[in-house]
């Protein structure tokens, strides 16, 4: 008998909606990050956005924090679209939370600005009444530069320049302005055999040097890179394509027959 009044009490509870309907504990609410964009030039403002479940009638408030890890990145200002929840901000960790129990689905948006190239990793987490764990990555990639070139004495596509194999080449382009000497993308430059092509213009590069070795320099008066190409004497009556790759993955190209 007993049995049967709690069972009847429970049935009246929940149609008057005073007991909650069985379902996932507030330990399952998952909380979500998203990026604006990917990937990100390095020093070009991006956002998070964090979105929070609402919550319950009864809960509690809750924290919510994020932290950027990887490639340098710091958070520079936040919105949110519930006047109840307010953010600090300090370098690459965000806090937000707030003082009043219960309140709806909460957009987080935090301004980031990456400062290296690299891998950014945000991960949110969500303290409190409800529970959950959420990350992303976004990719910061290099600056774009400003390439003109090549320059004398190397011709750019299509005329193919001619030299005696073993030389050395001085390959001239410019970046508009000192860009350091880490400006190559990894393993580059590189030249790769190729089938010589038939009526293709021809132009002997007039400048070639007997250096031991393959160099970079940059000249300021002229603002001019000079990258010292050495062949091989191996590649004699053969045709390669130089590849000049920069760390902004462009590629910037130009054809040579030996003899």
């Amino acid at each position: 008998m007993r049995r049967l009044a709690v069972l009847f009490s429970a049935a009246v509870l929940s149609a008057a909606g005073l007991l909650a309907a069985a379902g996932p504990a507030h330990a399952d609410a998952v909380v979500q990050i998203t990026d604006s964009a990917d990937p990100v030039p390095v020093n070009t403002s991006y956002n998070y956005v964090v979105t929070i479940p609402n919550t319950g009638p009864n809960d509690q408030p809750y924290f919510v924090t994020v932290d950027l890890t990887g490639a340098a990145a710091t958070f520079t200002g936040y919105s949110v679209d519930n006047p109840l929840v307010f953010c600090t901000l300090s370098g690459a960790h965000a806090s937000c939370s707030s003082p009043v129990p219960h309140y709806p689905t909460a957009a987080i948006t935090l301004n980031v600005l990456p400062t290296a190239a690299g891998t950014v990793i945000a991960s949110t987490a969500v303290s409190g009444d409800i529970t959950g764990s959420d990350s992303t990555t976004t990719t910061i990639t290099g600056a774009t530069f400003a390439f003109s070139g090549f320059f004398q004495p190397v011709d750019n596509p299509p005329t193919v320049n001619t030299m005696k194999a073993g030389r050395a080449v001085p390959v001239k382009f410019s970046l508009h302005g000192n860009q350091g000497l880490n400006i190559f993308a990894s393993g580059y430059p590189v030249s790769q055999n190729v089938t010589c092509t038939t009526g293709a213009p021809l132009d002997p590069v007039e400048e070639t040097t007997g250096a031991g070795q393959s160099s970079l320099s940059y000249d300021a008066a002229s603002d001019t890179y000079t990258y010292v190409w050495k062949t091989d004497s191996a590649w004699q009556n053969t045709c390669r394509t130089f590849d000049l790759k920069l760390s902004d993955s462009t590629d910037h190209t130009a054809n040579f027959k030996f003899s």
